[in-house]
């Protein structure tokens, strides 16, 4: 029996409109930029409460998540964008209870079980303490280099993705900055700048190479991460590991900060080997701004990094001295294998 070819067409029309339609929400079902809060609600006798009201708002642009328990007291807001969130949930016959400095981080679900109280013997519970990030639920290997870890940490160069050494399991990969995870090579990671490409292809390095300047700059970077094995299939394109970065963006309040490094011959001691001091000079400078356009709306950031440097190779000449067995050992030599050739 003959095929229809409208058939197929009709097929593959439907496939495409499907995809469209329900691609998007599938696709934000889980992402690589950006964390969750999840967990669970119960009463005093540890019974779970159900339909219980859920709402996550960012401390630092006011943006505001709902949800709602289920059947089993679960709950899950997620697409948060790293940072400190307040956690708020109210339940029919229960007192309000308010979690403060709730730490989102890139790839992660950060859990928050909740015992309710009974109206009338408090109005309302306020935590203030930090909940902890702790992971629990996924099955992967990963590491999170928060923001203070970016700005506390001595660094060489500036190149925030060197702190990747910091990860278990990792070690450098010969002398040009690339890094080994698992005994594999460094050519065979992945990185990623807000969920986008950020490798040099033909090379199948970080773009700019490990042996140019970075890319972007560390004041640019709010946090990143390494995840080393067993990650899940969004991250993927890689036999080594994926480090996924995050860059900063702008809040309610007006941020900013300036920088200036600079490394220069007149500070360093001279080589008792030369006779002149040789000329090494390197600055770093630059500077950050973020703040809102329309409040609790539309935010900017802005950053810029600039090197210049002049460290000139210094050679010196000198002379070897062979005696006269080791120079006719190695005449010898020299004749043996022209002959053997």
């Amino acid at each position: 029996m003959p095929k229809n070819p409208l058939s197929k067409t009709a097929c593959a029309l439907a496939l495409l409109i499907f995809c469209l339609a329900f691609g998007p929400a599938v696709a934000l079902a889980q992402s690589t930029t950006q964390g969750a809060v999840g967990g669970m609600v119960k009463d005093p006798q540890g019974a779970v409460v159900k339909g219980a009201a859920v709402t996550v708002k960012n401390e630092e642009t006011n943006k505001e998540f709902s949800a709602t328990t289920d059947d089993e007291g679960r709950f899950r807001v997620v697409q948060l964008d790293p940072g400190n969130y307040v956690v708020t949930i109210n339940a029919s016959g229960f007192a309000a209870y308010t979690q403060q400095k709730v730490v989102v981080e890139v790839g992660r679900v950060t859990p928050l079980d909740v015992d309710l109280s009974i109206t009338g013997a408090q109005e309302t519970v306020q935590v203030t303490s930090e909940a902890p990030v702790i992971n629990t639920e996924q099955q992967d290997f990963s590491t999170n280099i928060n923001q203070t870890s970016i700005n506390n940490l001595p660094i060489n160069g500036r190149r925030w993705s060197n702190f990747a050494i910091l990860t278990p399991g990792a070690v450098p990969d010969g002398t040009f900055g690339l890094i080994s995870f698992r005994g594999i090579s460094g050519l065979l990671n992945n990185n990623t700048i807000d969920g986008g490409d950020n490798n040099q292809a033909f090379f199948s390095e970080e773009r700019g190479r490990t042996r140019l300047s970075y890319s972007i700059s560390q004041d640019a970077v709010r946090e990143f991460q390494v995840n080393t094995s067993n990650y899940s299939s969004e991250y993927g394109r890689a036999a080594g590991a994926v480090t996924n970065a995050v860059t900063k963006s702008g809040t309610n309040e007006f941020h900013g900060n300036a920088f200036f490094y600079v490394r220069d011959d007149k500070f360093n001691a001279r080589n008792p080997q030369l006779t002149t001091k040789p000329e090494d000079n390197r600055k770093q400078f630059g500077g950050t701004i973020g703040g809102p356009i329309v409040k609790d709306r539309l935010f900017f950031f802005f950053s810029y990094d600039q090197q210049k440097r002049n460290f000139p190779g210094i050679s010196t000449f000198g002379t070897t001295t062979f005696s006269s067995t080791n120079f006719n050992n190695a005449t010898l030599l020299a004749r043996g294998l022209s002959q053997a050739q």
